[in-house]
């Protein structure tokens, strides 16, 4: 009985743990995501602007 309560607790310790752990990493991981994410997309723009000027039409892959 006492070692399937220590079980018990010890699980529950646990699953508190992870579900008080997951909000936090989720929230930083979307932050690292972010900083990661714009300098690439401003690249990827400047290099659509240079292709533009070099090419002097417009970009077809994109109708906007």
């Amino acid at each position: 009985m006492s070692l399937l309560f220590t079980f018990i607790i010890a699980a529950t310790a646990l699953i508190l743990a992870l579900a008080f752990a997951y909000l936090p990493m989720r929230l930083l991981l979307m932050q690292m995501a972010k900083a990661v994410a714009a300098p690439i997309r401003e690249m990827i723009q400047r290099q659509r602007d240079r292709r533009a000027l070099a090419r002097g039409t417009r970009d077809r892959r994109h109708s906007t």
